[in-house]
């Protein structure tokens, strides 16, 4: 609702709008990469001065006139958003030691959904009852008092087994950063990993924020009903995320709990597209719940390096599973033009692209379903990754 509303106001067009939302997911994506090599070289304190990037991107968001500061304060959104992440998974990991830095990242995930959730269910009704500019302006000032409160509170843990970060200048930083990321990005597992993390978290927020809606709205659900039952995937999420990772740490495997609940999440999608009569809050509940496997994606990679690049690594997943919304979330729409690659192996080629049937939607977003699947094959072929003797190799220290 708030994307249609500034629309309106500024009189923005169909594909300024898709160009807006396009611009904020690659530069997350782009700042991501980098976020987590900085982190590790500079520690959690940078966290605070960051955020204000969300903070200045916030209010002049709320306040842009026009569409050029609409795409420049999505920019500095995405610098904070880019550090939010990775950053709040750091905390818990130095502060609470790094044996919780899985459940860490699946709490932080798991708060991730509930604002998701949020958004969907509160800020539209802020929005329609007191307009996008002073509902924005809110957020960003709750923003600002948290990067306050970080600024004055947090810092690094007074730990003898944890080595205070120095700083050695920009040119270091700036090189230390890229040989982290040569070391990450030379590992085939974590690329395997990455592919499971790209499809499913691709595809839930594909499902839960854009074609969900769409989908339940063509089966003759008003919008307003199709938007409130998608989100419940968020609340699934909410519970999923943590919830996995704790599992794992009891039965000390990581594998199997990002390839059940993958698997669960195809099936669970595949019924709701084909036999839209399921398509019911708790149907999109239990989507999220699975679609949270996603979550395994940071203690696998945290597993799969040393601990001084930990950090890179989980950006390294954060920056691909963005890659892979981007991609996903534009799949069914390309599938439904009834031209391309995507339509031919939907099975649409040829169809109406100006009045799609039901079916032909079906046949589109069983492309999100393969997805998941791509994603399920590609974890059976990562290595299991609990720390072990056996997988102790790869955490072995490097020269940075």
């Amino acid at each position: 609702m708030t994307s249609t509303e500034i629309a309106s106001d500024l009189s923005l067009t169909l594909v300024q709008v898709g160009v807006l939302g396009a611009t904020y997911i690659w530069a997350v994506a782009i700042m991501q990469l980098f976020s987590g090599a900085i982190l590790d070289r500079v520690g959690i304190r940078i966290l605070a001065w960051v955020s204000l990037f969300s903070v200045v991107g916030g209010f002049a968001y709320a306040n842009a006139g026009s569409f050029e500061m609409l795409i420049l304060s999505n920019i500095c959104i995405a610098v904070g958003h880019a550090f939010a992440f990775v950053g709040a998974g750091m905390v818990g990991g130095k502060w609470f030691g790094w044996g919780r830095f899985g459940l860490m990242f699946g709490l932080v995930q798991g708060a991730g959904a509930f604002g998701s959730y949020f958004n969907q269910n509160v800020t539209r009704y802020l929005v329609q009852d007191y307009g996008w500019s002073f509902s924005l302006n809110v957020i960003a000032f709750i923003i600002l008092i948290i990067s306050v409160l970080m600024l004055l509170f947090m810092r690094e843990p007074r730990r003898p087994d944890v080595e205070k970060p120095e700083w050695t200048g920009t040119k270091n930083l700036i090189i230390s950063v890229f040989r982290s990321l040569k070391h990450i990005v030379t590992r085939l597992h974590l690329w395997l990993n990455t592919v499971h993390g790209g499809m499913t978290f691709g595809v839930h927020l594909s499902v839960s924020l854009v074609w969900g809606p769409i989908f339940l709205a063509e089966t003759g659900m008003s919008v307003f009903d199709a938007v409130a039952i998608s989100s419940f995937a968020f609340l699934g999420m909410l519970v999923g995320a943590p919830l996995w990772v704790w599992v794992s740490e009891r039965i000390k495997r990581n594998k199997p709990m990002a390839v059940i609940p993958a698997i669960f999440h195809a099936a669970l999608l595949a019924y709701a597209i084909l036999d839209p009569s399921v398509a019911t809050k708790t149907t999109f509940f239990f989507i999220g719940l699975a679609s949270a496997s996603t979550a395994m994606n940071y203690p696998i990679a945290g597993s799969l390096v040393p601990e001084s690049l930990v950090g890179t690594s989980s950006a390294f997943v954060n920056t691909m599973q963005f890659f892979w919304t981007g991609v996903l979330m534009a799949v069914p729409g390309l599938a439904l033009s009834g031209t391309g690659v995507w339509a031919m192996l939907a099975g649409t080629t040829g169809i109406d692209a100006a009045d799609p049937s039901l079916s032909d939607y079906q046949s589109a977003m069983m492309l999100l379903v393969y997805a998941v699947c791509i994603g399920v094959v590609a974890t059976l072929l990562t290595k299991e990754s609990f720390p072990s003797e056996a997988n102790a190799e790869a955490r072995k220290e490097v020269a940075i």
